[in-house]
């Protein structure tokens, strides 16, 4: 079915030419000083992002530049398929999540931003359900219909990803190399096509060259504004270090991951992974061990999953500290560390 809505769309070229535009879609375009709130946006490209400049749908609109804004925080679209497509994307229901998606891209009439995004999402769904095939069409589609499409970068990321789905390392590496030198289109790009080719170096058991591509971009990064990727290329960057056995470097991103993400499941996940590297360093790293997971065990707004792991590991390592004689450890200080698991 998604083949037959797809080249339908392309053939039509998604618009009709003289068909009436969709209508505005309701955001908040983020500058560095001020917000506009509650605006509504006719589309956002490359070229900047068109939006009204108070909450009336019928406001003249004007143009912001894209150098001039953060981002575009939208409201969550109310197109049926979209919804339905997201909360199965939310319960890891890929192949629902793709079905849906795609109905979205092709058939939703509710605004740009409800088909781009429903697009770029078909895109990953195609990815998580091991459907590549489906990955590719939603690219072309999405490119046909928004050639000047914001996720441009995401999406040659994803390409890649297809590709290495389908068995095309050599294509992925082109579309990976392509996007990493593609600095126009600001550090995003940079950064994502850096995590791709350190999947491929990771997926060739080449450890270092993947830990150098990734400890470049991430230098670059900030911790608020680029929260989502700061935190994806740190976490990457350290399971790379760690497997070239560089530990000190690792502790290093960990320790800015742990103290400057914006993500409390990222610190908390940094926080746990700190205390593994320690605790593998023997009894005299047991106290410091324990202090980081800890913190993770207590981050408020981490995943559950990654909370309770750090419970796990602190109740393990408060086990090898009851087991350390007085003279490293006194009683009184084993049952005030035992009585942190209960707080």
């Amino acid at each position: 079915m998604i083949r037959h809505l797809l080249a339908g769309c392309l053939a039509l070229g998604c618009l009709v030419a003289g068909e009436t535009a969709l209508p505005p879609h309701q955001g908040t375009v983020v500058l560095a000083e001020r917000s506009f709130a509650g605006v509504w946006i006719t589309s956002e490209s490359t070229d900047g992002v068109v939006h009204t400049l108070d909450d009336k749908k019928d406001s003249p609109p004007t143009t912001t530049s894209r150098g001039r804004y953060l981002r575009v925080d939208y409201v969550r679209p109310n197109e049926v398929a979209w919804i339905r497509a997201d909360l199965a994307a939310a319960k890891g229901e890929w192949a629902v999540a793709l079905t849906n998606f795609a109905e979205a891209a092709i058939r939703s009439r509710e605004s740009n931003y409800t088909r781009e995004s429903a697009f770029i999402r078909w895109a990953e769904a195609g990815v998580q359900a091991g459907k590549p095939e489906e990955t590719l069409k939603a690219l072309d589609g999405l490119l046909e219909a928004f050639p000047k499409s914001i996720h441009q970068p995401r999406a040659l990321y994803l390409r890649g990803q297809g590709l290495v789905k389908k068995g095309d390392t050599a294509g992925a590496l082109k579309a990976y190399t392509e996007l990493a030198g593609k600095a126009d289109w600001g550090l995003e790009a940079t950064a994502l096509g850096s995590l791709g080719l350190a999947e491929l170096s990771t997926a060739g058991q080449k450890p270092d060259a993947a830990a150098k591509v990734l400890a470049a971009v991430f230098v670059k990064l900030d911790p608020i504004a680029q929260a989502d990727l700061f935190s994806k290329v740190g976490t990457a960057l350290t399971t790379a270090q760690q497997a070239a056995t560089q530990n000190d470097a690792a502790v290093a991103t960990l320790r800015r991951l742990a103290y400057g993400s914006a993500d409390p499941t990222a610190r908390a996940r940094a926080q746990f992974t700190w205390a593994k590297l320690l605790m593998a360093g023997g009894e005299s790293n047991l106290f410091a061990a324990l202090d980081q997971a800890l913190i993770a065990m207590h981050t408020r707004g981490a995943d559950g999953t990654v909370t309770a792991t750090a419970e796990a590991l602190a109740r393990q390592l408060v086990g090898k500290i009851d087991k350390l004689p007085e003279a490293q450890a006194s009683n009184e200080l084993k049952a005030e560390y035992r009585r942190y698991l209960s707080r």
